[in-house]
Formats: C-alpha cells, sequence, structure tokens
C-alpha cells in the first residue's frame, strides 16, 4: 500500500513550483517531517506521485486531494536553514579545522580505537563517527552540505577563470 501524506495550506509555500521544502505527516505512521518535494493537484506532473491530503480553511475542514513526490526526508523533523548552513561552510573554509571535544571519555575511547588498529588516527575515528551518525539521523542535512558546497566551488572556479578573482 502507497503511503499517503497530510500537511496544512499553512505549511505549503507561496510558490509550490519546483522543489519546494514542505512539513507532512505520514498518515499511517503519525510521524511529522520535514521534506524536500515536487508537489502538484495532477498526479502526472510527478514521476513517482503519492497522495497528498492539504488540509485548509480556516478549521483545517476543508480537504483538497494533491500528490507528492518525496525527493529527500528529514526524518528528525529539524528543516536545515541555507543561509546558517553557507555561513558554517564559509566559517570553516576560513578558520583552522581543528575540532575540540573536550572529553577524557571519548577521547580514551577513540584514541584505543586507533591504537588496536580499527583506525589510522583519531581524526579519521571522529571524522567517520560524525559522518555515519548524521547520514543515519540528518540525511537532508548532509544532502544539502553537499549541494552548497559544490555551488560555493562552482562559484569560485567561475570567478577564477572568467577574471574575477584575482587568487
Amino acid at each position: 500500500m502507497s503511503p499517503q501524506y497530510i500537511t496544512s495550506e499553512d505549511h505549503l509555500p507561496a510558490d509550490t513550483g519546483g522543489e519546494v521544502t514542505v512539513q507532512v505527516t505520514n498518515q499511517e505512521t503519525k510521524e511529522i517531517f520535514q521534506t524536500r518535494a515536487r508537489l502538484s493537484r495532477d498526479s502526472h506532473d510527478l514521476d513517482d506521485p503519492e497522495p497528498l491530503t492539504v488540509l485548509r480553511g480556516p478549521h483545517e475542514n476543508v480537504e483538497e486531494q494533491w500528490y507528492i513526490e518525496i525527493i529527500e526526508a528529514d526524518l528528525d523533523g529539524a528543516p536545515v536553514d541555507d543561509q546558517v548552513l553557507d555561513r558554517c561552510i564559509e566559517q570553516s573554509r576560513t578558520q583552522s579545522d581543528v575540532v575540540t571535544v573536550r572529553s577524557e571519555d571519548v577521547r580514551a575511547l577513540v584514541t584505543y580505537l586507533v591504537e588496536t588498529g580499527e583506525y589510522d588516527s583519531v581524526s579519521e575515528a571522529v571524522r567517520t563517527f560524525v559522518t555515519q551518525h548524521l547520514a543515519e539521523t540528518r540525511p537532508l542535512l548532509l544532502d544539502r552540505y553537499v549541494e552548497r558546497r559544490v555551488r560555493l566551488e562552482q562559484d569560485d572556479l567561475s570567478r577564477r577563470l572568467t577574471g574575477g578573482d584575482e587568487t
């Protein structure tokens, strides 16, 4: 059986054309999450449409049938703030890349994994743990990071190639 989703008219962006970020509820599991998706009132406009009920009206008692094609979901429900992400990417490009854990326990455990040959370095172990954790808990954040990082690198390369940057 195909999943069915519900959202409020209040959660729909003003422009529903193209890719949008929208909060939806899985009707069966009642799970609420943010997702990047394509929306349409006609299922034929989407490659992989799922039913979406849009609740309208002052008491959300008017139902309208739409369709949703989920591109990616962030199941922890936390939206990604692109401006904050861009600022963090820029800071990471210009500042030290040292991340301090400040935990004797974590340091001891990670050092153990390095000394027993599971990882080549503390940095490799920490990168692996953080990346795996984010992949499991914040897939939307990771995907958005990759998109924004690639865009910044493309912009940098374009500026250098067109003479817009003398570095």
